[in-house]
């Protein structure tokens, strides 16, 4: 079934829009955070392979090694070159020279360029790059064991993760203003259509002035009239047409009671009421019409105490129940149901005629628009205003040949307090 809501089209457009740039800024970010951790291996690997080579070429020169004590980088935890043993032959730690090595190392496989490189942490703690490659002295082979220091290297990965954290920071302070100023745009939009209801309902009232003392007084002259001559007259054509000018009388008299209900300000006494009395004195009303029209009425109202203007909801129970008989099929069913909700009643009134189409469910509760040859097109928007003036809501939920359930929600007496 299709609930009657307002979407805001432009609001829509923006939402898209706000999702769609903030997937292409994270998509941007984690791209260039994932490209900066091989830049970094990659400045890592090249510095290792330039002290590697320098290493070998000053082993070649000095066998004994003793040219290794000048490599100096800042850049270099340490290093070292073993003996297939694992002896070390070289450390920068001096105390190691001699030592056989605790835990044997990866052997690079393949050619004799190969090499392994690894990331570890240092005894410190310090996170370290490992690069183990062969060393070849006067055409023996041995081991050469390097570890350097990250930190600068790394500080391209620094940057990026800088990056996605402003980038995420910016997304993030885009996404509260952009709510904040949709909120404030919305609220300021809302105020403005309350203004010109407001300013419509004005002129309504001023319209409805004139039309209860320039029109419901004459009218009331011209209806009894009629009524005394549909009396008079013996049965035949004229009796017809004063019958018919009786029941003209009596819709036009119903049209300025609609006007003068939707256009009169609010004027509430909200008390403590049970649903369930309402809607038996509704359907105790409407038991003739529903007789008339073969359409049974079904009461399922649990025990609840809502906060709402008695008069005012029997007048929306009364249109709403109307409005469902009129809608049903001979041998159709108008049920009354409620539910309680956290804070709130429902009451929802259901028929099983042929629902309403898609196209009209938006204006549904507008005034003066219906469907009907002979409707004024105001009980619905009547049932509207009452509900809201009384803290509630009211929705329909129909489909074509589904029937339809209107849908009110009320607050309790205990979610409430004082009178309006």
């Amino acid at each position: 079934m299709t609930e009657t809501k307002t979407y805001n089209a432009p609001g829509r457009r923006l939402l898209a829009a706000g999702i769609f740039f903030s997937i292409l800024l994270g998509a941007f970010a984690a791209s260039n955070y994932r490209s900066a951790l091989p830049i970094a291996e990659g400045a890592l690997r090249g510095l290792a392979l330039t002290l590697a080579s320098t290493i070998e070429a000053l082993a070649n020169r000095d066998p004994s090694l003793a040219l290794l004590h000048g490599v100096n980088s800042r850049d270099i935890a340490f290093f070292a070159v073993a003996d297939p043993s694992g002896t070390w032959l070289f450390h920068t730690n001096p105390d190691l020279i001699g030592t056989k090595n605790l835990h044997p190392l990866p052997h690079p496989e393949g050619s004799s360029n190969a090499f392994v490189e690894r990331r570890l942490l240092l005894g410190t703690g310090e996170a370290a790059y490992e690069f183990i490659s062969p060393l070849h002295i006067n055409g023996r082979q041995y081991l050469l064991r390097l570890v350097l220091h990250t930190y600068q290297a790394d500080t391209v990965v620094r940057r990026a993760r800088t990056d996605v954290a402003i980038l995420l920071a910016l997304g993030s302070g885009g996404w509260i203003m952009g709510i904040f100023l949709y909120r404030f745009v919305r609220r300021a939009a809302g105020h403005r259509q309350e203004m010109a209801k407001q300013k419509h309902l004005a002129q309504l009232g001023t319209l409805s002035a004139v039309l209860a003392h320039e029109v419901r007084n004459p009218l009331s002259g011209i209806k009894g009239y009629a009524q005394l001559l549909e009396e008079k007259l013996p049965p035949g054509e004229n009796r017809s047409f004063a019958a018919c000018v009786v029941r003209e009388a009596l819709r036009l008299e119903d049209l300025v009671r609609d006007l003068l209900s939707y256009a009169r300000p609010p004027s509430l006494h909200l008390e403590a009421v049970d649903p369930r009395e309402m809607v038996e004195l509704a359907f105790s009303l409407l038991q003739p019409e529903a007789a008339t029209r073969q359409v049974h009425l079904e009461c399922f109202v649990t025990p609840a105490v809502i906060r709402a203007d008695r008069d005012h909801l029997q007048q929306v129970l009364l249109n709403l129940v109307l409005n469902a008989i009129q809608a049903s099929k001979a041998g159709g069913t108008v049920q009354v149901r409620t539910a309680l909700r956290p804070g709130t009643v429902e009451i929802e009134v259901i028929d099983d005629g042929d629902g309403i189409a898609t196209t009209d469910l938006p204006r549904l509760f507008e005034p003066f628009f219906t469907r009907r040859a002979r409707g004024t097109g105001l009980g619905l928007a009547i049932c509207k205003k009452f509900v809201e003036e009384m803290n509630g809501s009211i929705v329909l939920a129909s489909a074509p040949g589904a029937g339809c359930t209107f849908r009110i929600a009320l607050p309790t007496a205990e979610n409430t307090g004082g009178n309006g």
